[in-house]
């Protein structure tokens, strides 16, 4: 059990203190016979006289304490305010960041900042750092879904978002259908339609009907004989007619 600290009143202090630069005794002798030791007084003798000015001008001590005391208020109210400021400005910061997905925020860290650790970039971002070292591994997994679904177009290129789907995960990938619609769509890709060819060459029986005039005919120089066709072309806008002669 650690000894009770000894508490000494600035009476006693100054007492002993008065008593020593009486020198009627040495320090030790006083210290000696009050049960301290020389080390306590020659520290309290010391601030004794440190201070010796205070009791020669108390009303000067009095007006430095005041000033000192006036100048300490201000400041803290200027503190105070800055304090106050810097609260707001975090508390409309952190709700901008809210707004902003975990991927966002994850851009915003700094792992080279030295006065600002990685952990505490976390807590500021509303990040946890657990997920800072998955980055790399969520990337490979993702292209490697983005591949196979490439993939899957190329050889059946007919099925939409869920056929794919199931392919995955049929092949082990681990995949929501919403993630895989939306890969397609970052990628670009859209099933294409399986639409029955109209025949163009069947004849209609009321038209008459003409010969093959080049059957059997040499044809030796330019301009000796002239052809034209008609066809269509599909494209995005629309279609699109192709006359050749």
């Amino acid at each position: 059990m650690s000894r009770k600290r000894t508490v000494y009143s600035a009476e006693f202090k100054s007492k002993l203190v008065l008593e020593v630069l009486k020198n009627e005794k040495t320090l030790q002798e006083i210290a000696s016979a009050n049960n301290i030791t020389p080390k306590n007084l020659q520290n309290w003798k010391k601030i004794f006289l440190d201070n010796a000015e205070i009791a020669m001008e108390p009303s000067k001590a009095v007006k430095d304490y005041k000033e000192d005391l006036l100048a300490a208020q201000e400041q803290n109210e200027m503190l105070t305010k800055i304090v106050g400021k810097m609260t707001v400005e975090k508390e409309w910061l952190e709700k901008k960041l809210k707004s902003l997905d975990s991927s966002d925020r994850k851009q915003l860290i700094e792992p080279k900042l030295n006065t600002l650790p990685l952990t505490q970039q976390c807590a500021l971002l509303g990040l946890n750092r657990s997920n800072l070292y998955y980055k790399k591994r969520e990337n490979k997994k993702k292209e490697e879904i983005k591949t196979q679904i490439n993939h899957i177009f190329k050889d059946i290129p007919i099925y939409g978002a869920a056929k794919v789907h199931q392919q995955l995960l049929e092949g082990g990938f681990k995949v929501s259908l919403n993630t895989v619609a939306s890969y397609r769509q970052q990628m670009g890709l859209k099933a294409v339609l399986a639409v029955k060819q109209v025949n163009t060459t069947i004849p209609i029986k009321e038209h008459k009907k003409y010969t093959y005039k080049l059957r059997d005919l040499d044809i030796s120089h330019a301009n000796q004989v002239w052809s034209t066709d008609i066809t269509y072309i599909k494209t995005k806008e629309g279609m699109v007619y192709l006359a050749a002669i």
